[in-house]
């Protein structure tokens, strides 16, 4: 029984929050919309803090060795230094764990652009001269090189002050990244569709379930 209820709450809270996002775009923001919006974002970081704890105090704190132990005082200091940004007369020492954490985030986002995108793509690219024909591995090297230039500085120049056939190049490089962005655009509008979709279809499902247990 209690699960049965359970699955009409879930049912009946799901296909309210659908209905006041879906209202939004025919009332415009209201404040239903934006109470939904707040209950997600909240909801999301509870439960984000809850997994944190669980993780910090059950399968890591409780499992260390005295030594082990000792490691996490740094991380603690750096924890309560940040807290005291809350604090207007303490907020300058927080920015010591802002600065590490901007330092950290920097060489991080630096080192997975080099590792996880530029040389993903270099190996890719270099690549389709031993799997395929070396006619389509030169057009994806002579494509991968011309939407490069694309983003080059000269590229943003006046026509007269660049070399025609370096013009050229920068159009047609701009060509491929918007073909690029157009793909990328399309599937993510697919996936909003599907999503959508899917939403339209569990509210008939949710009032059906409900009258069927009702009944």
């Amino acid at each position: 029984m209690g699960m049965v209820e359970g699955t009409n709450i879930a049912l009946i809270a799901g296909t309210a929050f659908t209905l006041l996002v879906f209202l939004s775009y025919l009332f415009g923001d209201n404040i239903l919309y934006r109470w939904a919006l707040a209950l997600l974002a909240g909801s999301g970081v509870g439960y984000a803090l809850g997994i944190a704890l669980l993780f910090l105090f059950e399968n890591w704190v409780g499992r260390q060795t005295q030594f082990q132990m000792i490691i996490i005082i740094p991380p603690v200091i750096l924890g309560i230094l940040l807290l005291l940004k809350v604090i207007p007369r303490f907020a300058a020492i927080g920015n010591i764990t802002m600065g590490l954490l901007l330092g950290v985030g920097a060489a991080v986002a630096v080192s997975g652009a080099l590792l996880g995108t530029l040389f993903p793509q270099m190996m890719a690219t270099s690549a389709n001269f031993s799997s395929a024909p070396i006619g389509d591995g030169m057009i994806v090297l002579v494509a991968t090189v011309v939407s490069l230039l694309a983003f080059s500085p000269n590229a943003a120049k006046p026509k007269e002050d660049i070399h025609p056939i370096l013009w050229w190049l920068y159009r047609l490089g701009r060509g491929l990244v918007i073909i690029a962005l157009a793909v990328a655009f399309a599937g993510a509008l697919t996936s909003g569709l599907t999503a959508f979709t899917e939403r339209i279809l569990a509210i008939p499902e949710a009032i059906k379930e409900l009258m069927s247990s009702g009944g």
